[in-house]
């Protein structure tokens, strides 16, 4: 059980180290599009743990249902129209929120899991104060992550992306593209 327990903790924390790249893409909505892929593919995976049959349409509602309040995020999102500094203070606010989210949604869900219940019995309406308090706490873990993952490091940044990139986050084109900036940058 306690192993259990803790693969999920592991996967949780591997989720939002990618949700707080994800966070740090320039395009403005891509981090709420990659996050949220991000976040299905976090619960799909607690799913497996659990032994919980997966319904990706199903679970992309409860996540939104969970999630709401977009209000925080899309002002995130929208500094990025701002070049330069806007990039930089909207990326790292929306690192902020999409590490905090991934965490929330991930605890609530591997909760749930835990107790004996699926997809089809999740009630957002019940799981909300969980969410919140897992949220804040959220923000507390995204702080110890930071400080444990080298953000300067380009081929830390080259890995991350990588892994958005086989994860199918990013496309072909959009991997590329990034790579070749933080190539420049060596």
């Amino acid at each position: 059980m306690e192993d259990r327990t803790q693969r999920a903790e592991k996967l949780i924390r591997e989720h939002m180290i990618v949700a707080m790249g994800a966070g740090l893409l320039p395009i403005p909505f891509a981090d709420w599009a990659t996050t949220a892929a991000v976040q299905l593919n976090l619960v799909r995976k607690l799913a497996g743990l659990y032994g919980v049959s997966f319904v990706p349409g199903l679970a992309k509602g409860l996540i939104a249902g969970l999630v709401g309040g977009t209000a925080v995020r899309g002002g995130a999102t929208l500094i990025k129209l701002i070049p330069g500094v806007g990039w930089l203070t909207g990326g790292l606010a929306a690192s902020v929120l999409a590490a905090a989210t991934t965490y929330a949604v991930g605890r609530v869900f591997q909760e749930h899991f835990a107790a004996g219940g699926t997809l089809r019995d999740f009630n957002t309406a019940t799981a909300s104060e969980a969410y919140k308090r897992a949220f804040r706490r959220g923000q507390a873990v995204y702080e110890d992550l930071r400080k444990e993952t080298p953000t300067d490091d380009p081929y830390e940044k080259l890995r991350k992306l990588h892994t958005l990139y086989e994860s199918g986050v990013l496309t072909a084109e959009e991997y590329e593209a990034q790579k070749k900036k933080l190539l420049e940058r060596l």
